[in-house]
């Protein structure tokens, strides 16, 4: 699954020069093409990753899938925070669901 999502992010006309907001992820999660779709999974799905243990402790059976429901549902929910950037909106959903016991860290 991991080779498949980094592959998808390889194919020219997906990468964008701007960063992505809130509004764009979204938009991808909503496409009714799988490759928007996939794109926006292994988007949530980096962001997750690089802030595992620091900001976001998801329990280990925790799939790509439920991550991307629990964005989703955040940027569904705040319609008015989606103008940040997408990575952002991604740590602040998923470290109010699943957060690092004794870490600290701000929240938009």
């Amino acid at each position: 699954m991991k080779k498949t999502i980094a592959s998808l992010l390889l194919i020219p006309g997906i990468a964008c020069a701007e960063f992505l907001d809130g509004n764009g992820l979204l938009s991808r999660m909503n496409d009714s093409e799988s490759i928007p779709k996939m794109v926006a999974l292994g988007y949530v799905q980096g962001v997750a990753d690089v802030y595992a243990r620091v900001k976001v402790c998801a329990p280990q059976n925790v799939t790509a899938g439920q991550a991307r429901d629990v964005v989703k549902q955040y940027l569904e929910l705040n319609p008015e925070r989606r103008h940040y950037s997408a990575d952002s909106l991604v740590v602040n959903a998923l470290s109010q669901v699943w957060p690092c016991a004794n870490r600290g860290g701000t929240r938009l």
